[in-house]
């Protein structure tokens, strides 16, 4: 009988990794062939349609193989994919061939456009296959794993002393006096790797009401957790940091039931477009120490949804057009055209870095409640943004910028830098995810990894010394932090072969 159920169920997964790949051939077909043919008598270049066609498919190839082939591990590296097409290959079809410089406006030649999406299809391919071949490769088998799976009552008190921990360590902060900023500096270094502890809690807070183990309890601190980190990153006129927490319980909910939250992601998509286009202002007024003393969180979350508010009212009344309101926000998820001025500019103009972007990795293993005065990360990001004359050295003293990955692939070494870089962030991502991501990890290698992988999402426009600057330090620490939540042996032995069987039956 045994054989015979699994007759069936290899049969039906067969079924099922067929129908996904006719559908993804078919969504290929379309993209490539029919999407160029409709739009090229529109003023658009057939070849910039035809490639930015190719690169959008190529970057959901990671989630038609995550469909076809189920898996135990997470869908991030898929997500991370599609963060590629949204800034690399739809803004081929929603902005002009221009970039905003300090002196004025850049317009882009097709040709420079053209190369900067065989760039970004390197890129993306180096990514991928150094990432798939690291997977399947007899090395990995080598490598130990992190294994954090959480005893459920463990981990709930986890998750309530290190919540009331933070927050009130955080409040602590607020009520120091400022003399005592310099004599407390490293302990504030410390306190700040434990902040990132927040994204931790609700993976694993996620991990107990998505997998069926929590209860009303869970649930109230898990929802009221996430509803307060974003109020916090909204007051602090940060949006990426009111997105995160919501990415990471969206991702969770994946992993945890293989069901993708289509509508909680349309319903955060329309709140990041209905907030964009006033944070600039928003930031300029809440910033303003002649402005904002003495104003509060709840008065500056305000402020912002309704300036947000009258923006929109603006734009609907018929003062500004649909294309003008959202053109703030598209511009900021717009890096194909940064890559191409990159490129038109590089080395003509600004020569090679030849690593010189890189070299923040020779001392971001020293912990900074160790080195205080340890040289910041961003570094590159504000020297990239002077060097081109995209900002004045003034500005980019308190304004963020960033290169791309692989921009600043292309910075380095030119197109041997795209794809050098971009493998070994693929193969560096495969690792980290087969040490802490993977179903051996458990719940908590898996709530640890995606605090970390989240801000890869949002920094494909960043640096890597931001986004890999401090990771070990990071994963490290969380995992110390909640080893001590881990479950017996016999209880993991258990949890794998459940959730094995559960993904059969699936």
């Amino acid at each position: 009988m045994s054989s015979t159920l699994l007759g069936k169920r290899d049969g039906t997964r067969w079924r099922t990794d067929q129908r996904v790949w006719i559908i993804y051939a078919a969504a290929v077909c379309c993209t490539t062939i029919l999407v160029p043919l409709f739009l090229s008598p529109y003023e658009y270049s057939t070849v910039q349609l035809v490639l930015a066609s190719v690169l959008a498919c190529l970057c959901l190839y990671p989630t038609a193989r995550y469909f076809a082939h189920p898996q135990h591990d997470q869908p991030a590296f898929a997500v991370l994919c599609i963060s590629y097409a949204t800034q690399f290959a739809v803004p081929v079809f929603t902005r002009d061939n221009v970039i905003d410089v300090v002196n004025g406006v850049v317009y882009l030649n097709e040709q420079d456009v053209v190369a900067a999406l065989v760039l970004a299809i390197l890129g993306v391919g180096a990514l991928q296959f150094s990432y798939y071949w690291f997977k399947s490769s007899k090395f990995s088998g080598t490598i130990p794993v992190v294994k954090l799976p959480l005893n459920d009552k463990r981990a709930f008190v986890y998750c309530i002393v290190m919540t009331s921990l933070l927050f009130g360590v955080s409040g602590l902060q607020s009520l120091l006096p400022s003399e005592w900023a310099f004599l407390l500096e490293p302990l504030l270094a410390f306190v700040g790797l434990l902040e990132n502890q927040l994204l931790v809690i609700i993976g694993v807070l996620g991990w107990l009401v998505y997998s069926g183990r929590g209860g009303l309890a869970h649930k109230t601190l898990l929802y009221g957790l996430v509803a307060l980190s974003v109020f916090r990153g909204a007051s602090s006129a940060f949006l990426e940091q009111a997105i995160l927490p919501v990415v990471v319980l969206f991702l969770m909910r994946w992993l945890c039931t293989r069901r993708l939250p289509i509508k909680s992601m349309a319903l955060a998509a329309v709140a990041i477009l209905f907030l964009s286009p006033v944070k600039g202002n928003f930031r300029a007024e809440v910033w303003n120490p002649s402005q904002s003393i003495g104003v509060g969180r709840v008065e500056r979350t305000f402020l912002w949804f309704s300036q947000a508010s009258e923006y929109w009212m603006e734009t609907l009344s018929g003062e500004r057009s649909l294309v003008e309101s959202t053109a703030g926000a598209a511009s900021r998820t717009d890096l194909i055209h940064q890559l191409a001025y990159i490129y038109m500019t590089t080395p003509s103009v600004v020569p090679y870095e030849y690593g010189g972007t890189y070299s923040y990795f020779v001392v971001a293993w020293v912990p900074r409640f160790v080195w205080p005065d340890k040289p910041t990360a961003g570094l590159a990001n504000r020297n990239f943004a002077v060097n081109y004359g995209i900002t004045t050295p003034e500005v980019a003293e308190s304004t963020t910028f960033g290169m791309s990955l692989i921009g600043e692939g292309f910075i380095n070494f030119g197109i041997v830098g795209v794809v050098l870089v971009m493998a070994v962030q693929g193969a560096a991502l495969s690792l980290l995810e087969h040490i802490f991501g993977s179903y051996k990890s458990g719940a908590g290698g898996q709530a640890v990894f995606l605090a970390f992988y989240v801000f890869l999402f949002n920094g494909v426009g960043s640096s890597a010394e931001i986004l890999f600057g401090n990771i070990f330090q990071n994963l490290t620490l969380s995992c110390i932090l909640l080893w001590w939540a881990r479950a017996n042996p016999s209880a993991v032995r258990s949890a794998v072969t459940g959730s094995l069987r559960l993904s059969a039956n699936r």
